[in-house]
Parts: structure tokens; sequence; C-alpha cells
């Protein structure tokens, strides 16, 4: 039963190219049937209309039968694709300004999506390489006279933060800074972090 299955499915997909040639096939046919039927009814006494009507009639329709041909000879999802991919690039081709600025507009937004994906995925998404990673939190301190929500402790506030509050297991600082790297060849401007020393034992590594 399989096998069957996969070689209806292989002539299905096989169907999908070539089609325009099996197309032209299958009116031709159509058309013999319908003039053979036209025939008939005119030697029954029939006028040409009326012959043709009742012919069109016995036919099921010449588009319908079409289209119920196209559906059991392919995929009608990936033939409708296929053309429609044809008509798209005929079209680009034909007016290749517009083609510029569709590639070089599509290319700035996969550019733009690929870049706000990667912040996304790496600050919201990807858990952070610590153990327990939700169970870490950023504190800040605030000023509401000042009219600041979110600034940074002093050293001295940090540790009468740690000393007195019972919420966290564990607390620790960081600072970080811009700083000059020297040694073997160039020097090179890196950032770097002043941490305390709780810092790495939090993060347990």
């Amino acid at each position: 039963m399989r096998v069957r299955q996969l070689r209806a499915w292989l002539v299905r997909l096989a169907g999908i190219f070539g089609s325009d040639v099996r197309d032209r096939e299958l009116a031709e046919e159509l058309e013999s049937h319908l003039q053979l039927h036209i025939e008939d009814n005119v030697r029954a006494g029939l006028s040409p209309e009326e012959a043709r009507r009742q012919a069109l009639i016995k036919l099921g329709g010449v588009e319908q039968t079409k289209e119920k041909y196209r559906r059991q000879r392919g995929i009608p999802m990936l033939e409708d694709l296929w053309k429609d991919l044809r008509y798209g690039v005929r079209m680009l081709l034909k007016q290749p300004g517009f083609t510029a600025v569709a590639v070089l507009t599509l290319a700035l937004g996969i550019g733009a999506n690929t870049a706000i994906f990667s912040v996304i995925n790496t600050v919201l998404l990807r858990p952070l390489p610590y153990t327990e990673p939700e169970r870490l939190v950023q504190v800040y301190e605030a000023n509401a006279q000042q009219g600041y929500d979110r600034f940074a402790f002093s050293l001295a506030n940090f540790v009468d933060h740690r000393d007195q509050q019972t919420g966290f297991e564990q607390m620790a600082a960081y600072f970080r800074r811009d700083a000059n790297l020297t040694g073997a060849g160039e020097p090179e401007r890196v950032q770097v972090a002043v941490v305390s020393a709780s810092f790495f034992p939090l993060l347990r590594v």
C-alpha cells in the first residue's frame, strides 16, 4: 500500500512540470470530443447553438473538466505555487528597476528581522548559561525626586543592602568599564568588569 501511495505521489509531483504541454493536449482532446458531440446533436435535428449547449452539458463543462484533470494529475497547491513563481519572475524581469527596489527592500527586511531576532533570542528566549537562570535578578536603586528610576548602587549602599536584606539567597556587585589591553602586539580597547568576591559563587561558576 505504501509503495503504491509513494508512486502516486511521485507521479503527481512529476505532473507539476511540463504542465503547459499537457494542458494544451487536454484542451485539444476536449475540443475534439466537444465537436463530435455537437455533430451528433446537429444530426439529431438540433440547431448549432442548442447542439453546442447540449454537448457542453454532457461533458460537464470544459473548464470544470480541465480543473478536475489538473487536480488528479498533480499537486494543486504546489502547481499553483509554481505558476505564481513563474509569473512573478516574468514580471520582475520585465521591470528591472522595480526588481532592484524589491530585492533591496527584501534584503533590508531580512537583515533587520535577523538582527532583531538575534537580540530577542539572546536577551529573552535563550536561557542564560548559568545554573537556575530563572532565579537571577538585577537590582537597581531609584530616586523619584530626581527623576531617576534606575541607577547603580554605590559600593557603600550595596554593602548595606547585602548585609540587611532577607529576600535573596546571595547578592553580588559588578561594574563595567572600558580598559586598554596591552602586552604582545598593539594595545586594544576592551570592556572589562570589576566584580565583588561573591560574584562567581553566586553564578556557581
